[in-house]
Order: structure tokens, then sequence, then C-alpha cells
């Protein structure tokens, strides 16, 4: 089949789609956009970054705060918004969930504005916490994947600072961080479910990181995938989230 044909075929599908499944906002049901500029606009901001070892200091970006460093390997942890709020939640439980791609843009677009009113220095790599292969195949792709080729294009156009998307893998499958009930639990539930890809390893060496994720939670999950990095040579990690 020519690629003249495919695409007329594509174009064919994509009609048919949107004729049957018109695209709307889910928030106040606009047309033509999943996540619209209005609903984007009322998502909460969060005003106070505090270190994510202690979770008492407040730190300018959700730095690691003095009296904290070096306890672990996370250097800070930017979260753009609040988790609990009733828009955030189920926009990113839709993204992830519902399995629509499209969203990566708009909560990627919100998310770089966030980090450019904060002034959040940019990295020499961005990093998406990595899915294991089993849920990767289920879902069809990795959130974080998505959301950190959207900060790269918008922050460094062209793609000026790269995503290393196959620099971490996820070695165990492992159930969600969110069904795990004790710290004590969540711990062992990601203990040593990371590692690192031989062919990346010189590449971060001596650098800085951004981890990008959806939501953090406890910062389990972005504190073992910082120790696998740190522990390859990187520099500094940061943590970089929609919500918290």
């Amino acid at each position: 089949m020519s690629p003249n044909v495919q695409l007329v075929l594509k174009k064919i599908g994509v009609g048919i789609l949107d004729t049957l499944f018109p695209i709307r906002c889910f928030g106040c049901d606009v047309p033509k956009e999943y996540l619209c500029q209005t609903c984007l606009n009322i998502f909460p901001r969060r005003l106070r970054q505090r270190c994510p070892t202690c979770l008492k200091t407040t730190t300018p970006r959700g730095e690691v705060c003095s009296s904290c460093f070096g306890i672990h390997s996370l250097d800070g942890l930017f979260a753009a918004s609040l988790y609990r709020s009733p828009i955030v939640s189920a926009s990113i439980h839709i993204f992830k969930y519902r399995f629509i791609p499209a969203f990566a843009k708009p909560l990627g677009n919100w998310l770089a504005e966030r980090i450019t009113e904060a002034d959040v220095a940019l990295p020499d790599y961005f990093i998406p916490v990595p899915l294991h292969s089993r849920r990767l195949r289920f879902r069809g792709f990795n959130q974080s994947t998505l959301l950190a080729r959207t900060l790269a294009d918008i922050l460094t156009p062209g793609f000026d600072i790269p995503v290393l998307e196959n620099c971490l893998l996820r070695t165990r499958f492992t159930k969600p961080q969110i069904k795990t009930q004790t710290r004590k639990e969540r711990l062992a539930n990601l203990r040593n479910a990371f590692a690192i890809t031989e062919e990346s390893i010189p590449l971060i060496q001596g650098k800085t990181l951004w981890l990008i994720d959806d939501v953090a939670t406890t910062g389990t999950t972005l504190e073992e995938c910082a120790t696998v990095l740190k522990k390859s040579g990187a520099k500094k990690v940061f943590g970089i989230v929609l919500a918290r």
C-alpha cells in the first residue's frame, strides 16, 4: 500500500472517529479540546514548595533544605499543583486510565508555565519515570514520557535539551504506589525496581537531571529513581511533577 493511500485512509479513520466521538473538554464540554484553557485556568497553583525530605521547610523551588541536604538522593521536587483538587486529579486520571495521550499537551503546557514562573533552572537532560513493559503495553504510552516531550518542546524549542526516554528501566512489575498503605510497604514495593541502561551511564555522569512524572504522593518513586541515577554518576536529580 502506497504512503498516499495510507494517509488518505488515516484521514478517513480520524474523520469517522471525530464524528462518532467528538472531542470535547471533559471539564466544561466545549468542543474540539480535551482540556480547554478556561478549565486549565482554575487549576490551583501550589504557592509553597517544600523540602521533599522533611516536608516542613519551605524552599523557593522545592529544593532540599540545608538541614536535610545529603540524607536522600533527590535534590528537590517541584510540584505545580495540588492532587487533592478535583479537576486536577480527574484530569490526570483521565489522561492515564482512559488512555487519552492528547491530554499531555494541555497538561504539559500548564506545567511548563508554572516552571517558567518559578524560574526553575533547566537541566542537562529530561528523564521520564519509566513504566514496566507490561503496563506500557496495556496503556499504550507512558504519560511521563509524553509530559517530558512536551516540556522539552516548550522550554527548549527544537529539543535543545534531550529527553532520555530509555535511560531508566522498570525491572519489576509493581502495584501502583497509591495502593500501598505504609511507608515501609511503599519502600518494599519499589526496592530494586529500577535500573539504568548501560549506554546512558556516560551521558548522565556529572549532569543535572529532571525526573518527570505526573504525580508525587510520598516521593518514594522519584527517590528510588534518583538513587539509581546518583549511583551511576549524576550530579543533581530534581523531580518535576504536575501535582502532589
